[in-house]
């Protein structure tokens, strides 16, 4: 009985902290509800009713075990379940499985209702790291929107995604791929202030020399396959050479004097459009021919440059918000198909790529997602 009435409590209180959340903005990454969200969960550790499962679990609608009523008592604490849904202890019902995907959901996880390995490691991280996760990310709020003018882009690398705000709503969403765990792309407050229309991708000495080389070694002819110039440094500047004249066998880090850049067309790796901003590393946006890598809940698989879902939308954004122009100049720019065409925009967007690993979103769920970086070690914390 104590524990219902603790369970209603919360209920309540979540209930409350719901409805002041909805009067204020509803930009994606609001303070505000962040604040709302840390009170909630205070109040959860409180009650100490978290409950936590074996790693093997495995639970699925029409299951009936005592698993499910301690699974239904934690989906009514974080409102994934309503009480009155959570009306058959230890039955799996199909309000339940609807619950988890809701869990899952806001967990990053794919939302199949199946409570299995990564929902079970999910569950089972303790409340003290929740809540140590959403004052974390409250504080890093501070450093990344606090002067912020819209409209702005940000980016939450644990997320994925892309998001364009103005007059705190969020005009465009997308999904982005970014960089491997080993190359790693960087926060960074910055500006979009330059896109490139059908650009030439300039590989960089790294790819060239760890990734290329090695082809080119085997068949000096893969570069004209891919649609790629040669060309090596001279007194007189870059000049262009031919990849069977070269001893490619002998090529490494320490003697590589060339560069190797690829055309723009279909299969370029930089697809039809990129998009620059200040930083000190060769890291930027652009387009991908590889759409099917979008379809992966984890999209860690770049060299350290973020991949665009919709980059045409974004482009076109930029380009009639930042620099004024009509959607009929858009267009006729891009008709035009001029290859590696830089354009500067007139009035940079803000550009913030923050490392959100908990949040609040726009609808008042909140959402904890993977450090995959491991950027956000927790402080070693007592259990609840």
């Amino acid at each position: 009985m104590l524990r219902l009435l603790y369970l209603l409590l919360f209920t309540l209180l979540t209930a409350t902290v719901c409805a002041q959340q909805s009067l204020q903005t509803a930009a994606p990454y609001a303070r505000q509800r962040m604040q709302g969200a840390i009170i909630a969960y205070q109040a959860m550790l409180e009650t100490g009713s978290w409950n936590t499962f074996p790693d093997n679990t495995l639970l699925r609608q029409g299951d009936t075990t005592t698993y499910v009523t301690a699974l239904q008592e934690n989906l009514v604490l974080t409102g994934d379940l309503s009480l009155d849904a959570a009306t058959l202890p230890g039955v799996y019902t199909s309000e339940m499985k609807k619950a988890v995907q809701k869990f899952q959901a806001r967990h990053g996880l794919i939302a199949d209702g199946v409570v299995g390995p990564n929902t079970v490691a999910a569950i089972n991280v303790p409340l003290t790291q929740r809540l140590w996760q959403l004052k974390y990310n409250l504080a890093n709020w501070d450093t990344a929107f606090f002067s912020v003018t819209q409209p702005y882009v940000v980016i939450n690398l644990p997320d994925y995604t892309l998001q364009v705000v103005d007059s705190n709503k969020t005009v465009l969403q997308m999904r982005v791929i970014i960089g491997k765990p080993s190359l790693m792309t960087y926060p960074i407050l910055s500006e979009l202030d330059m896109l490139v229309l059908y650009p030439y991708w300039y590989i960089p000495k790294s790819i060239a020399v760890n990734e290329i080389v090695p082809l080119l070694r085997k068949n000096p002819g893969y570069l004209s396959k891919k649609k790629m110039v040669l060309e090596q440094q001279s007194p007189n500047g870059w000049i262009r050479v031919s990849p069977w004249q070269v001893d490619w066998q002998s090529i490494n880090a320490s003697n590589y004097t060339y560069r190797i850049y690829q055309l723009s067309g279909k299969d370029n790796e930089l697809g039809q459009v990129k998009f620059l901003y200040p930083n000190r590393l060769p890291q930027y946006m652009h387009d991908t021919p590889n759409k099917e890598l979008f379809t992966y809940p984890n999209r860690t698989f770049s060299h350290g440059c973020i991949r665009l879902e919709k980059p045409f939308e974004l482009a076109d954004y930029i380009l009639e918000k930042g620099s004024g122009y009509t959607p009929q100049k858009v267009n006729d720019l891009w008709n035009r198909n001029t290859p590696n065409h830089y354009i500067k925009v007139k009035k940079p967007l803000p550009l913030r790529i923050v490392y959100f690993t908990a949040w609040v979103d726009a609808l008042g769920q909140v959402q904890f997602r993977d450090d995959m970086y491991g950027l956000h070690r927790p402080p070693q914390l007592s259990a609840e």
